[in-house]
């Protein structure tokens, strides 16, 4: 099982790969793959929360997180959402949708390879994530003459998939101490094969969409590079303003967003178009973060 383990998780992009693939030809589920792609999100966050300490909460210089919250999870994507809608209109609101996702799980892994400060990192992670449920719905309230969307059933969807595993886990299962540690011992594989299954179900419910737009996927896939690039820079420019010993977690925080929530965002809440451009950032997503771990493994 060890074996199996450690296999998965070291093939985490292949295995997206094969999940993408498979939508191809995997039967449709129909009007359940919306409830099946937002439950298994809900799932993904509640095995992250085995990364997370909420001790790590009183290690932080509260005013450099939060400004740099709100810097990159709410002003950034305004200012991306604008500028891709006079450039690459067709791409704007997943290019929004993505920005506005909170820093993702991977973060502190990243910063423990790396040999930053690991409770910065999950800091950022526990912070942006707790505002996701305000700041997404917010954003688009905001935006509303551009992105219709309904802004209340996205907030208690938000709500389900964000809070409620928070809840179950610290206030349930980490009391358990048999089952804590076999979360915490496979919650990263598990979370690869879950992640390999809603793109195959996303994929699966509407390829026919993506199988009529081949020039879009490619399109749409160098915007990402672009617009992931452009987080990582955004990270790159914040940490100028902080000290020597803090500017990994906050590059990597920028960068690696939880786009797995976005995926599940995107099918049960936006077009064909927006759920295609958000599944090619896990591609794109999952070759910024081999990069990085490797190019700050020896900055931090």
């Amino acid at each position: 099982m060890a074996q199996i383990k450690i296999l998965i998780e070291k093939n985490f992009s292949l295995l997206l790969l094969i999940g993408f693939l498979l939508g191809f030809v995997a039967p449709s589920i129909g009007g359940a793959a919306d409830e099946v792609a937002i439950i298994l999100t809900a799932f993904l966050i509640f095995l992250s929360c085995a990364d997370i300490r909420p001790v790590d909460f009183l290690k932080i210089d509260v005013f450099q997180v939060a400004l740099f919250t709100l810097l990159r999870f709410a002003i950034f994507p305004l200012v991306c959402f604008f500028v891709m809608k006079s450039i690459y209109p067709e791409f704007a609101v997943g290019a929004l949708l993505l920005l506005l996702m909170p820093a993702g799980v991977a973060v502190a892994s990243l910063c423990s390879l790396t040999g930053a400060k690991v409770a910065l990192g999950l800091s950022l992670t526990i912070v942006s994530s707790v505002l996701a449920p305000v700041f997404i719905p917010g954003t688009f309230a905001f935006l509303g003459q551009y992105v219709a969307v309904d802004i209340f059933k996205l907030f208690v969807t938000l709500v389900f998939v964000v809070f409620i595993p928070i809840l179950v886990y610290f206030f349930g299962v980490s009391k358990i101490p048999k089952v804590n540690k076999a979360i915490k011992d496979y919650n990263k594989s598990a979370a690869v094969i879950i992640l390999a299954v809603i793109l195959m179900v996303v994929i699966a419910a509407q390829k026919q969409e993506f199988l009529d737009n081949i020039a879009l996927i490619f399109s749409g896939f160098w915007v990402m590079v672009v617009l992931i690039g452009a987080c990582y820079l955004f990270g790159i420019a914040f940490s100028f303003f902080v000290d020597k010993y803090e500017k990994v977690p906050f590059i990597i925080s920028s960068g690696a967003m939880n786009n797995s929530l976005a995926v599940g965002l995107a099918f049960a809440y936006f077009d064909a178009t927006t759920s295609l451009f958000i599944v090619l950032s896990e591609v794109v997503w999952s070759i910024y973060v081999a990069v990085a771990a490797r190019v700050l493994g020896n900055r931090a």
